[in-house]
């Protein structure tokens, strides 16, 4: 499924999960419902970010947007939502450890954190599953802004 194809498929499918929450009848609310459809996503997002990291190509140069600078990424790595490094991860490197091709080992490293997360309640700040340092310097940059006040 193309990536256009895949943003329909779970638009649609999050509407019905609101249409569930949100319809005539009165439910208790189920996020766990939410966080299925973004383990989806997860587990189509992740083999790729496994593979950058592996083949050294995460990026190198942080932009937060079209009009700030530019700023080089010391140490580029991957760390999952529960704070832990992927290349230290007991559970990854034994993955890691398994026959097969490299993008093999990269799926199954995708399907164990996604299963992994999601046996820890999910992705409770909804930034993603796992994380490149440059996306962690976005998040903390938002969050900061967000903090701010006008007047700073």
């Amino acid at each position: 499924m193309d990536w256009n194809a895949f943003r329909n498929f779970t638009h649609r499918w999050h509407v019905a999960i609101n249409a569930f929450h949100h319809g005539p009848e009165r439910r208790e609310h189920r996020s766990w419902m939410y966080e299925a459809k973004d383990a989806a996503g997860e587990v189509h997002r992740l083999p790729l970010l496994f593979a950058m990291e592996r083949e050294g190509r995460l990026p190198a140069i942080h932009q937060q947007c079209s009009r700030s600078e530019s700023e080089p990424i010391v140490d580029n790595h991957l760390t999952c939502c529960l704070g832990v490094r992927c290349s230290e991860c007991p559970e990854l490197l034994a993955v890691d450890a398994m026959e097969g091709s490299p993008e093999d080992k990269d799926t199954a490293k995708a399907w164990t954190c996604v299963t992994h997360i999601i046996s820890k309640g999910g992705d409770p700040a909804k930034e993603g599953y796992i994380l490149t340092v440059d996306d962690r310097m976005f998040w903390e940059r938002t969050y900061a802004n967000l903090a701010s006040s006008r007047d700073e």
